[in-house]
């Protein structure tokens, strides 16, 4: 199977009248903690054992400065409804401040990094937290990167020997396992204030690869602006990140952490170890009309921690935001300044091709494909779109009779999975050919195309035709 989604044009021989655009996610729901200031990357979304989605969240009390940092859990039956989890007794906390507590209060403000499944470990071990100690942070200038287990989200033990990052640093980071080396991936920051990306991996959680950078700010951003964290997930072939671009601080000399803002672009892989940027644009910002309408004002700082994919396709987007700018002291944050907002966004919604002008119709013609067989599908919201299917054959590109525009059942509106019909009949026919869809489309946007084939380029396409060879998958 394959998933072409619209980051770049190396996949298509046409692109006609259609412009690059982010998906716009819309705001469904949000979360407040009744105690806690959940102001920077300090909530996770995961889904538990028992099927629901679970909140491990961190935060400082309301009007107290920055020492001190709280633990806690909540749980929903959709992903947007939060109810506090009481799981303080599950904890073994004596007296808890709470009872959705998740860990003792921690004067050092010791953080949660991530949150992830691993489905192929024992039961017991289920669940991993990346977590930074700071305990020896104010005795040596280093963090304690170190790794929790738990069987149910709620009882955590660490795992002697497992640091994530032998330096120590901070969150915020990704965390995903990447099956094209079968491997769990790490994107954090290589050192204490270090704001650029590095890649470190481990098949185990007691090995891990050296830290090596993957990625940071470079000539087309803001001025002095850098890469504060990059979460990630693996998405149907491909990896999303998440790069937080923090910029708009103070230019004076000392380290920036007093003033700025934060927004999320979007960036993407096809291997997880090799990434590029997508548009130099905000994917989310505090000023995302859905969030304002929230927050009653535009705000300053934003983090997109978790992204669940839900059993529809959809997505379903965590998004902290901050009304006051970095550095912020906690005292100073009234109740409403802080917010866990929840965003949706359709299936493949990420980024999509849109028709310029919208008096003609756009063009959109991928590449070659080795069709397996089944049916080609389209995520689109259009007003009008066919598709013509072409063989590719040693030396060119044919129109196959009965596979034309004309052939083709035009589609309206919003279809996530259109797939199209033809007086020709169906594409099962041409398993073991090698075809180029054009798509023609009015008035709408594409947002993927996807079925059961392998894409090739033009050397892969003709070794196959001589040779039979598909080419390994490399991640690229």
């Amino acid at each position: 199977m394959f998933k072409q989604l619209f980051f770049d044009d190396q996949r298509l021989f046409a692109r006609e009248n259609a412009r690059r655009i982010y998906g716009a996610p819309e705001y469904v729901g949000h979360y407040r903690d009744s105690l806690l200031n959940i102001s920077y990357c300090w909530a996770y979304a995961i889904k538990g054992p028992d099927g629901k989605t679970h909140l491990l969240f961190q935060g400082l009390y309301r009007g107290q400065v920055a020492e001190g940092m709280s633990y806690g859990a909540a749980v929903s039956d959709d992903g947007i409804h939060f109810q506090p989890r009481n799981t303080a007794s599950g904890s073994g906390i004596q007296n808890p401040d709470f009872p959705y507590q998740l860990f003792p209060t921690d004067a050092k403000g010791s953080e949660i990094a991530a949150v992830l499944e691993d489905p192929k470990a024992p039961p017991s071990e289920r669940y991993k937290m990346l977590f930074t100690d700071n305990s020896r942070r104010d005795k040596d200038l280093h963090i304690i990167d170190t790794v929790l287990f738990s069987a149910d989200l709620i009882s955590w033990k660490e795992k002697c020997g497992c640091y994530w990052n032998p330096i120590g640093t901070e969150p915020l980071l990704g965390a995903f396992y990447n099956p094209v080396n079968d491997k769990f991936t790490i994107l954090t920051r290589p050192d204490l204030t270090h704001r650029r990306v590095a890649i470190t991996e481990t098949p185990d959680w007691q090995y891990y690869s050296p830290m090596e950078i993957c990625l940071q700010n470079d000539s087309l951003d803001k001025p002095l602006a850098e890469i504060y964290g990059m979460p990630a997930i693996e998405y149907d072939g491909w990896v999303i990140g998440f790069p937080h671009i923090y910029a708009d601080f103070p230019q004076i000399l000392n380290t920036k952490c007093d003033g700025g803002t934060m927004h999320v672009q979007l960036a993407y892989s096809l291997n997880g170890r090799h990434w590029q940027r997508a548009l130099r644009t905000p994917f989310i910002d505090a000023g995302h009309p859905a969030i304002v309408e929230n927050m009653g004002l535009p705000g300053k700082m934003t983090f997109l921690t978790s992204a669940l994919r839900q059993d529809d396709g959809s997505i379903l987007l965590y998004v902290i935001t901050n009304m006051k700018e970095h550095g912020t002291p906690n005292a100073e944050l009234q109740e409403n300044d802080t917010c866990i907002n929840i965003l949706r966004l359709r299936e493949d919604g990420f980024i999509g091709l849109q028709t310029e002008d919208k008096n003609i119709p756009a063009r959109v013609a991928t590449r070659e494909i080795v069709w397996h067989g089944g049916e080609v599908t389209f995520n689109l919201v259009v007003s009008k779109a066919t598709c013509a299917v072409y063989e590719r054959t040693f030396y060119e590109v044919v129109p196959i009779p009965g596979f034309s525009h004309e052939d083709c059942t035009p589609a309206s509106g919003d279809r996530v999975r259109w797939i199209p019909q033809w007086k020709g009949g169906n594409l099962e026919q041409f398993a073991g050919r090698i075809l180029v869809f054009e798509l023609r489309f009015e008035n709408g946007t594409l947002y993927s195309v996807s079925g059961n084939g392998t894409p090739v380029m033009s050397m892969e396409g003709a070794r196959y035709i001589k040779f039979g060879e598909l080419p390994a998958s490399k991640g690229f």
